[in-house]
């Protein structure tokens, strides 16, 4: 992981924050996004007291522009994108009845959009370092769960999204993870 550059969405807390402090004891070069500022500078400046090299990029994933401005930055910066993490993502607890639409289209718009902006503007940058592409998906991207039903296809979408993304870059030498905690 020397020198690598990993961005990391929804590095703020849980596992995206867990992850930047292991990833930067591996010596990776860390990109910190997510849309509290406060919380980013705090990592980022820990991680930078302990001899890690990070930025922040505050962004809001489910936001386009938002995300290829992070490229962008990203690639100012480092010049090149070796990992992205695609960690951002939010829950929800409503049976689909009471649901305010509303609530399905942020979800939507977080856990499955946010993936896709980052992805599709880190993508060439990726393919040029034979790069890595992670989603953070959950046991709901297999099977539904009741009280779960924009978050489970939110999962559902992600992970059609990254099977059919690494079937298309087999040839490419584009790593494509996707991983389930819990």
């Amino acid at each position: 992981m020397k020198d690598k550059v990993v961005i990391i969405t929804g590095a703020s807390s849980g596992i995206g924050k867990s992850c930047a402090f292991e990833f930067s004891k591996l010596g990776a070069k860390l990109v910190l996004v997510a849309r509290t500022e406060k919380t980013l500078k705090d990592i980022s400046i820990k991680i930078n007291q302990n001899g890690g090299n990070s930025i922040i990029s505050v962004t809001n994933v489910s936001i386009e522009l938002e995300c290829e401005k992070m490229i962008k930055e990203t690639i100012s910066k480092y010049g090149k994108i070796d990992i992205l993490i695609n960690n951002a993502g939010i829950s929800m607890r409503s049976v689909f009845l009471n649901l305010n639409l509303s609530v399905f289209k942020k979800v939507m718009g977080v856990n499955f959009w946010g993936s896709v902006y980052c992805t599709k503007y880190a993508l060439p940058f990726l393919l040029k370092s034979n790069g890595s592409i992670v989603g953070v998906s959950s046991i709901a991207g297999y099977k539904g769960l009741p009280g779960r039903t924009a978050y489970s296809a939110s999962k559902f979408a992600l992970q059609g999204f990254l099977e059919s993304l690494r079937l298309e870059n087999l040839k490419n030498k584009l790593h494509v993870l996707i991983i389930c905690p819990g």
